[in-house]
Order: C-alpha cells, then sequence, then structure tokens
C-alpha cells in the first residue's frame, strides 16, 4: 500500500452537478430526501447510482438523454422521483449495497431498461496501491466522469461518517510535492473534500474500499 504519487498528474477542475431547490443548491442528492424512511437508511448507493445517470444524461445527451427524463435545471423534486425509480434497480439488501459489482449491474440494469447501453469500469479489488486508485479516478474524471466510491470499514476515526457509505466522486487535487492527495465528493447534498492518502494507506485488509465509473 504504498503511498508514492507520481509528480506529473494532471490537476482537474471539479466536475459540477448541482440540484436546486428554489434558492437552496445541493451539491448532489442526499438519501434523506427518499419518502419512506427505511429508505433513507439504506439509499446511500441509490443516490450515488442517481447522481451519475443524472448527470450524464445532462452532460452527455447524444449517448445518455434517456438515462435521466426531467430536462432543464435539475431540481429537488424531480431527482427525487429519479432515485426512487433507480432504486427500484440497484437495491439495498438489509445491510445496505455492500457489493461493488451488484451496484454496477444494478446500473447497467437501469440503463438497459431505457434503452441506454453502458459499459462499467470497476477496480481490481487486488489494486492495492495508492497510484492504482489515483491512476483509475484520473482516467474517469479525465473524461468528466464521476466515479463511485464504496467504503465498507476503516481503521481511521477520521472517516466514521463515511463508512458503510457509498459517495460520488467528483474532483482530485493532487501535490506531488508534499505527497498528499484529496478528492472532491457528494454526499447527503454536500461538498465534501476526503484525504485519499489517508483514506487508502491506512486502511487494513479487511477494510474495504471499491471504485467504479460507466461509460
Amino acid at each position: 500500500m504504498g503511498s508514492i504519487i507520481k509528480p506529473n498528474c494532471t490537476l482537474l477542475e471539479d466536475i459540477q452537478f448541482n440540484i436546486y431547490d428554489s434558492e437552496v443548491s445541493y451539491y448532489g442528492g442526499n438519501q434523506y430526501w427518499f419518502p419512506k424512511k427505511f429508505n433513507q437508511l439504506s439509499g446511500c448507493g441509490p443516490v450515488v447510482a442517481a447522481n451519475i445517470t443524472a448527470y450524464l444524461s445532462q452532460t452527455f445527451t447524444d449517448k445518455y438523454n434517456d438515462l435521466y427524463p426531467y430536462k432543464g435545471i435539475v431540481n429537488k423534486k424531480d431527482f427525487t422521483l429519479h432515485m426512487v425509480e433507480i432504486r427500484k434497480y440497484v437495491k439495498p439488501g438489509i445491510f445496505g449495497l455492500t457489493s461493488v459489482n451488484k451496484f454496477s449491474d444494478g446500473v447497467l440494469s437501469f440503463a438497459k431498461n431505457r434503452g441506454v447501453s453502458l459499459t462499467s469500469h470497476i477496480l481490481d479489488e487486488k489494486a492495492d496501491s495508492i497510484q492504482q486508485a489515483i491512476d483509475f479516478i484520473l482516467e474517469a474524471l479525465s473524461q468528466r466522469l464521476p466515479v463511485a466510491i464504496l467504503i465498507l470499514k476503516h481503521q481511521n476515526k477520521e472517516f466514521k461518517e463515511y463508512t458503510w457509505h457509498w459517495m460520488t466522486i467528483t474532483g482530485l487535487n493532487l501535490n506531488s510535492q508534499s505527497n498528499k492527495c484529496f478528492i472532491s465528493v457528494s454526499t447527503y447534498g454536500e461538498h465534501r473534500e476526503i484525504n485519499l492518502e489517508l483514506l487508502w494507506n491506512q486502511r487494513r485488509l479487511k477494510d474495504i474500499i471499491r471504485l467504479a465509473y460507466f461509460t
């Protein structure tokens, strides 16, 4: 789990995906918008799927237009309906959605139902170096594609609110001189920054982190 970061990595601006509710702007969706309490508690995976599919539809209309049926500025009411619909395909179990493959299959099934062909890209679970994670994220973000991240467990209490949780990666900030790397994420409708170097290199073998994006 080495912490060496290539000095020549490209710095990318964050992907912007804003959801509006009157005068309020959110950074992606929030699982607490689900009408049902149980769906709120287990809704982070479906929200990430909703974020990604709505973003693809709005950004690459020629290929992915039909992934999101509502046009114009993304608003909370329409996006919540989208969350509810995509949850029929991206289905959490009794302990939530703990498999990146199941998450991916659900997104692909949702897309297929709407006549859209998607391909999933999943970081090999055997990838252990932070450089492999950075390269994977950069590969997606350089194409302006957001990345789904699942953090199941982590020993560092700094990441407690992010464990057993899905989020949407929208940016990567590398500083090769200080060997620091931060990811920008959408979680609970907010923009956050997470130290990827700490997240990746201080995890134990049983601490699971998974990454995926779609083209």
